[in-house]
């Protein structure tokens, strides 16, 4: 039995979900295509997170790198190029992960995003509805760039942008991002005398530091990385930059390797509060009963079956107001529009399929995408 994972000390709160994102150079080998020694330490290491309690959402780069063994190289790079690479590359490395995965007997699953998948309201909210059914059910979902059909005016351009989108949408506890130094340096460590930063306050600048270069084998470089940091912890999720190479990357970043980016003092979410509330649609409220708004109140979902009354115009993944009385309880993005919410609400979920002819969701508003309104905390 594995032994208690003990966070670092400067890690805020609990950890119940966590985001690892992947970098190519840790899963590229130049002689086989896929490192399958290094997938099974990461995985070994997302096993033994997952029997703690802890979900855990990896986002994987290295198909393109690992596909370039098998398509003759093309000196211009071509996106056409680029995606043969990643379409010969997606199979073969998910085989790998999955073979990990049931050495633990552990599942995972592929998604492959695209960034009007993360952008679009409709689509975002099925993404998260689904990426949460794999958790409920244990299973770790394997996020990357679906470069196989993305053209770059509409790519997300860097898996490190992907996993912090991926982060702030399934409100993750927390961001590890492998890659090869162990952490944060003032220049390049390949130089000599380089600085290692251990802790990163949240306020730095980063004005001192020289950050040019990038992996040979990742679209990426330290730069897109604390674009990445700083997308986050202004909402109080912590990034933690640490090295792959060692035998249990995962676990030894969590318990105090590579470099850990504070969150903001004030942010504790507020910043996601904040964009719900000037997101919210004008005249768009759910009023809900008191036993609808004990449970809200009590981190559970809004169901039709605690709605009275619904106003104003909106649709699947509009953010509305909840009220109970004249009271706003919270803000949430709705699974249904207002005009199919009139016909459901006060309706228990099972009849929802039958009173709509469809059923994407059995809740009115789930939990994962509802923020109570301060002044209804105790």
């Amino acid at each position: 039995m594995s032994s208690t994972l003990k966070l670092r000390s400067e890690w805020p709160g609990q950890c119940q979900r966590l985001i690892v994102k992947i970098g190519s150079a840790a899963l590229a080998h130049p002689e086989t295509g896929v490192d399958q020694k290094k997938i099974e330490q990461i995985v070994a290491d997302c096993a033994r997170l997952l029997q703690q309690g802890i979900e855990v959402i990896v986002v994987s780069s290295g198909a393109i790198s690992i596909g370039r063994r098998h398509i003759p190289a093309e000196a211009d790079g071509s996106i056409a190029y680029l995606q043969a690479c990643s379409a010969i590359g997606q199979p073969l490395l998910m085989r790998c992960y999955t073979q990990a995965f049931h050495h633990h007997q552990k599942q995972c699953a592929q998604v492959l995003l695209t960034h009007e998948d993360v952008r679009d309201s409709k689509r975002k909210l099925n993404l998260k509805n689904m990426m949460n059914k794999l958790l409920e059910a244990g299973i770790t979902p394997i996020l990357n760039e679906n470069d196989s059909v993305s053209y770059a005016e509409i790519t997300v351009g860097d898996n490190d942008q992907l996993a912090a989108m991926t982060s702030e949408m399934m409100d993750a506890d927390g961001l590890i991002i492998l890659t090869t130094p162990d952490g944060l340096y003032d220049r390049d460590p390949g130089l000599g005398d380089a600085q290692n930063l251990r802790l990163v306050a949240f306020d730095e600048r980063f004005e001192k530091l020289n950050l040019a270069g990038k992996t040979s084998v990742g679209r990426g470089g330290m730069l897109t990385k604390l674009e990445a940091v700083r997308k986050l912890t202004p909402l109080g999720i912590p990034v933690i930059l640490a090295t792959f190479k060692k035998d249990q990357p995962v676990i030894a970043a969590l318990e105090g390797g590579g470099t850990f980016f504070e969150v903001s003092p004030q942010a504790t979410r507020k910043s996601r509060h904040r964009w719900l509330t000037a997101s919210a649609r004008l005249g768009a409220t759910i009023k809900i009963d008191r036993g609808a708004s004990e449970a809200v109140l009590n981190n559970r979902s809004l169901l039709p079956s605690g709605i009275h009354r619904v106003e104003g115009s909106f649709k699947r993944g509009d953010c509305v107001k909840i009220l109970c009385g004249n009271r706003i309880v919270a803000l949430g993005l709705v699974e249904y529009s207002a005009s199919e919410l009139r016909k459901i609400q006060g309706r228990q979920s099972q009849e929802i399929a039958t009173i709509l002819g469809h059923c994407p969701s059995k809740v009115a508003v789930h939990k994962d995408n509802l923020v109570i309104r301060e002044e209804n905390h105790e």
